[in-house]
């Protein structure tokens, strides 16, 4: 059966930014992703510098912090996934979503759209939207009612356990 898995990190590769979103968060992870097989290869889609990328299998086998949740999911959703990670990939990646997403848990709801507004100069995703874009594709009720630009990565990470702790 196919499966997808969250994915929940710190690389320690980026420690300033790094260490703001997990302070922001009070996480000790900054970066949300999704794993899924797509064409025979396992991929990694991640929402970086500059847009929306497959990245190799093991391109956080040396993180500092990781958790995966994996999901499994019918042939059909798989496809969903995969179609939604196509379309999504080369979409440009914005680290101010990342900022306003912590602002948001941290401020509420008006004042991070106030940052929005000031910061936000172009559509972008961050990780953590990419990764709720992408669980969508296979579950559309997932996150239902959430904008997933004001997701974190700890957010994520614990609707996802709850998520798929009763599905």
């Amino acid at each position: 059966m196919p499966k997808m898995d969250l994915i929940f990190v710190s690389s320690g590769r980026h420690a300033l930014t790094e260490g703001i979103i997990r302070r922001v968060t009070d996480s000790k992870y900054a970066h949300a992703a999704l794993g899924i097989e797509i064409e025979g290869v396992y991929w990694i889609v991640e929402a970086v510098r500059p847009a929306i990328r497959c990245s190799p299998a093991h391109i956080f086998d040396d993180a500092t912090e990781k958790q995966i949740i994996s999901v499994e999911i019918t042939e059909g959703q798989r496809q969903a996934v995969v179609q939604e990670a196509l379309w999504l990939v080369g979409q440009p990646y914005g680290v101010d979503d990342c900022i306003i997403g912590g602002a948001h848990d941290v401020i509420g709801d008006s004042a991070a759209r106030v940052l929005n507004d000031i910061l936000d100069n172009a559509e972008s995703l961050d990780c953590s939207g990419t990764q709720t874009r992408l669980v969508r594709g296979a579950f559309p009720a997932y996150m239902e009612g959430e904008d997933e630009s004001t997701v974190t990565p700890e957010a994520a990470r614990q609707y996802a356990m709850a998520y798929f702790k009763e599905t």
